[in-house]
């Protein structure tokens, strides 16, 4: 790597890279953070070596040939903190959320004025972008007459289905979704966003930039609320499919990547997968890899793949050597995906913190 002063400073588990001003573009390092969602500290094999089934060879080559951070803390184990906080760098309870996560339809958690590693990297003349979960809020254009038709419709009992929706749901929605969605990523330092803002949750539709992929004009199937799939039902395209988003958003990743390299313009890409986050929406090619006769550890798996693809396209195009790569995730495995099941069959997700049969 060239000669460069980097100053990171470290904020949980990512940092904030200062660079001199003198530098050229070609001698400033490209920057890649690859954030986890839910990936437990012994899911990871280099991590878990005794107490550990599920093969991870790309991340763990990651671990071999730089360098392991493997004692941190946090007053706040769940999604939304932990993004603030790596994205700003300040504690997540100086927020107004104090505890939880941002809820569906709320708004911003990152102040207008707040600075992120996004707008620090794009004051220092780099390309920004964050592709994947977002789940920090957004200005949802809603007026409040159609506040009521974004709620979940049908009864309390049986979660609705397509034939549920009506005219007047299908019309809100048209109002909502063609508009543009301020306070996202656009907005919070970064030049473009690509992504779901949460991919269990409502609206079931890509969201690129400000705008969303389409208009939603129907639910998901009742398929689509199994075995930890989707939990929150909602407005949806007629073709979604949860197995789909992941893949999407390695296409997007290995894309960015190879246009800057090609322009040979540096890059600060925050890519927050999906996965093993649920929903548990496995592609075909991965179920039952593990053969742990659990879609958690096989979407582990293809997160593992995914991870692989992404640092193969660095080397493909050359900047594999000039590229801070950090991966990690935004906290630990959720015990309700099937903790005693894993457990049972040799796996420990977190590896030797614990056991988290007794949670």
């Amino acid at each position: 790597m060239p000669r460069l002063r980097l100053l990171i400073l470290s904020s949980f588990v990512a940092g904030l890279v200062i660079l001199p001003g003198d530098l050229t573009a070609a001698e400033r390092p490209n920057i890649l953070v690859i954030y986890a969602d839910d990936l437990g500290y012994g899911d990871v094999q280099c991590n878990n070596p005794d107490r550990g089934k599920i093969p991870t060879p790309h991340i763990d080559r990651l671990a071999a040939e730089g360098m392991r951070f493997t004692d941190a803390h946090s007053s706040s184990g769940v999604c939304s903190p932990s993004r603030y906080t790596l994205l700003t760098g300040r504690y997540h309870w100086r927020t107004r959320l104090e505890k939880g996560i941002v809820g569906l339809w709320e708004p911003p958690l990152i102040e207008r004025e707040r600075l992120t590693i996004g707008g620090l990297a794009k004051a220092h003349g780099y390309r920004t972008a964050t592709i994947g979960k977002w789940h920090l809020g957004w200005d949802w254009p809603i007026a409040p007459a159609d506040k009521s038709l974004l709620a979940t419709v049908g009864s309390k009992k049986q979660r609705p289905v397509p034939h549920d929706v009506t005219d007047a749901h299908r019309a809100a929605w048209q109002r909502i979704f063609s508009k543009p969605i301020a306070g996202g990523p656009t907005t919070r330092g970064f030049d473009s966003y690509f992504g779901t803002d949460v991919p269990n949750w409502p609206p079931f539709c890509f969201i690129e930039n400000d705008r969303t992929l389409g208009i939603p004009t129907t639910l998901l199937g009742a398929d689509d609320f199994k075995d930890n799939r989707a939990s929150k039902q909602g407005p949806a395209l007629q073709d979604w499919k949860l197995e789909n988003v992941l893949p999407a958003l390695r296409d997007r990743a290995v894309s960015f990547i190879e246009t800057s390299a090609t322009e040979k313009v540096p890059f600060l890409l925050y890519l927050p997968l999906t996965s093993p986050h649920t929903p548990l929406a496995v592609n075909k090619a991965w179920r039952g890899a593990s053969g742990l006769e659990s879609a958690y550890a096989d979407l582990v798996m293809e997160t593992d793949a995914v991870v692989g693809d992404v640092l193969a396209t660095l080397k493909r195009a050359g900047i594999a050597d000039t590229t801070l790569v950090v991966f990690t995730s935004d906290n630990g495995f959720a015990p309700y995906v099937g903790a005693k099941e894993l457990e049972a069959r040799g796996h420990f997700p977190s590896g030797p913190l614990l056991s988290l049969i007794h949670i």
